[in-house]
C-alpha cells in the first residue's frame, strides 16, 4: 500500500515543473515559482535546476533574481545519461538540506528516464491551457505518472495541474475536472497568462511591486501562496493522510 505518512514539514522539497507536451508554459511557471517564493523566504534556499537546453528560466533569473541559485543540466539526447544523475545527486542530497527548495524545470519530450526521474520528486507542477491540443497530452503524462506511482507503491510525488492563460473572471473548469477525474490529480488555481512574467522583466532586477501588470503580478504571488501552504507547509499531505480528497478540487485554495 502507499505510504501516505505526513512528511516532515521542515523537510527540503523537490518540485518539478512538467508536461511532455511544449510551450504549455513550464519555464515561465518555474521562473514564477522561484520569484514568488523568494518573496517567502530566504532566496539562498532556493535552487532552480534549467534543465532545458532552451536556458530561458537560467537567462531569465541570473538577471533578475541572481541571489536565488541556479544549476544548467541540459537533459538532451547527449547528455541524458549524465544530467539526469546529476539532477538525480542533487534531489537526494537536498533531502538533507532543511527549509531548501529545488524547482526543476525540465523539457518538452517523452523520455521514460527523465519521468523515471519526475516521480522522484515531492510534487509536480503540470501546465497546461484548457484547449484540447494541450489538454489530451497532458492527460497521457499524467497516466504515465500514475503508472509510475502505481509501480513502485508510491503516493508522491503529488501531481497539481497548473490551468494556464485562463480568461479573467473564469470560474468553470469543468472540462477540465471531467478530463482528469479518474486521475490522482490536483487542480491548482487559474493563471491567467504565465507569459506575462516575461512582462516583468527589462534588463534589470526590479521589485514586483514597481511593475505595472497587477493581474499578473496577483496570480504569481496567489500561486506563490498556493505552493507555501498546500506543498512547503505540507497541506496536501494532510489532505491524502486523512482521506479527505475527492478525486480533484477545482480550483484549490
Amino acid at each position: 500500500m502507499p505510504n501516505n505518512k505526513v512528511k516532515n514539514l521542515n523537510n527540503a522539497k523537490s518540485i518539478f515543473v512538467a508536461n511532455v507536451k511544449g510551450g504549455v508554459g513550464k519555464s515561465t511557471l518555474s521562473i514564477m515559482l522561484a520569484r514568488a517564493l523568494a518573496e517567502k523566504m530566504p532566496p539562498q534556499n532556493i535552487t532552480l535546476i534549467d534543465t532545458d537546453l532552451q536556458r530561458t528560466a537560467t537567462e531569465f533569473l541570473s538577471k533578475s533574481n541572481p541571489e536565488i541559485n541556479i544549476e544548467f543540466l541540459p537533459i538532451t539526447p547527449a547528455f541524458e545519461n549524465t544530467n539526469i544523475s546529476l539532477v538525480q545527486q542533487f534531489i537526494k542530497q537536498n533531502e538533507f538540506r532543511p527549509g531548501h527548495v529545488a524547482i526543476v524545470d525540465t523539457p518538452a519530450g517523452s523520455s521514460q528516464r527523465l519521468w523515471n526521474l519526475v516521480a522522484e520528486g515531492y510534487c509536480v507542477l503540470i501546465p497546461t491551457t484548457l484547449s484540447n491540443a494541450d489538454l489530451l497530452p497532458t492527460e497521457n503524462f499524467i497516466r504515465s505518472m500514475d503508472k509510475v506511482k502505481a509501480r513502485y507503491a508510491k503516493s508522491y510525488p503529488h501531481l497539481i495541474v497548473c490551468p494556464n492563460k485562463i480568461p479573467f473572471g473564469q470560474k468553470d473548469f469543468s472540462i477540465m475536472a471531467e478530463r482528469l477525474k479518474n486521475h490522482d490529480v490536483v487542480i491548482g488555481p487559474a493563471l491567467r497568462d504565465l507569459a506575462s512574467v516575461r512582462h516583468f522583466y527589462n534588463g534589470k532586477a526590479e521589485k514586483w511591486e514597481n511593475k505595472s501588470d497587477l493581474n499578473a503580478q496577483s496570480d504569481f504571488r496567489q500561486f506563490g501562496s498556493f505552493i507555501e501552504k498546500f506543498v512547503l507547509k505540507g497541506e496536501l499531505d494532510k489532505i491524502y493522510s486523512q482521506n479527505e480528497t475527492r478525486k480533484n478540487v477545482v480550483p484549490i485554495r
